[in-house]
């Protein structure tokens, strides 16, 4: 039997949006029960090119998915989706508009960390001073699925808090700066809190900045050229 290959991928300045079983697993996908629970996030990166495997910030992962297609040509989905387009349940999300998106899961808890004043890493336990749509580095691997040949699959590894992003807020649910406004309508005024000692926090190079010293994996994504032959290395052959 072949062994199974995996390509380790990083990717910087990327935003996460789904965050609900980052630190809690889910034994529950689209509705149906799974054999075993599974931590995942979903994440976004801004659209600049007009096709997923030319996008300068989703290098990293272009760069793993190539290596895995050209073992493995029978691939046709490699799970990165756009955001200007449906999903396969015909949804669409406002936050998803001008970006790419895509998923990673993994069974085991994935290192999750904020960068502190100075650059510093602490772990992150829960969510805790963080939110829907800051920025992240991301450090995953990509396999072809066990369950579909012909998809790719994204482990989810690690995940770095880097900087503050603006909030993304799902259907049936409201921001913290809508709650604020609307206590302000009424007459409240909200005093606030400091922060306790030792608590995690941003004070990091604004996101188009960002330059990571060292997160703990390999930093080979953001200097990726994309191969000019094929013009699509994703083409059906």
């Amino acid at each position: 039997m072949a062994q199974r290959q995996y390509e380790q991928f990083t990717l910087f300045n990327v935003r996460i949006t789904d965050m609900r079983h980052l630190w809690t697993p889910s034994d529950t996908f689209k509705g149906q029960k799974q054999q075993k629970p599974n931590y995942f996030a979903g994440f976004i990166c801004p659209k600049t090119q007009t096709t997923w495997h030319a996008e300068p910030g989703l290098a990293g992962l272009v760069l793993a998915l190539g290596k895995l297609y050209a073992n493995n040509p029978q691939l046709v989905d490699f799970r990165i989706e756009d955001g200007d387009r449906p999903n396969a349940e015909g949804k669409s999300s406002e936050f998803a508009k001008g970006h790419w998106l895509f998923n990673a899961s993994t069974g085991a808890p994935p290192t999750v960390e904020i960068v502190q004043p100075g650059g510093a890493l602490a772990k992150l336990t829960g969510k805790i001073g963080v939110k829907s749509g800051d920025y992240v580095m991301v450090g995953g691997t990509a396999a072809v699925s066990g369950q579909n040949n012909r998809a790719a699959k994204l482990y989810l590894n690690a995940v770095v808090f880097s900087a503050p992003g603006e909030e993304i807020v799902f259907a049936n649910s409201v921001s913290g700066a809508e709650l604020m406004a609307q206590a302000q309508k009424q007459g409240l005024q909200v005093a606030g809190f400091g922060a306790p000692p030792g608590a995690p926090g941003f004070t990091v190079p604004q996101p188009g900045n960002f330059a990571p010293s060292n997160p703990g994996f390999a930093t080979t994504g953001a200097q990726f050229t994309a191969p000019s032959i094929p013009t699509n290395p994703f083409a059906q052959r």
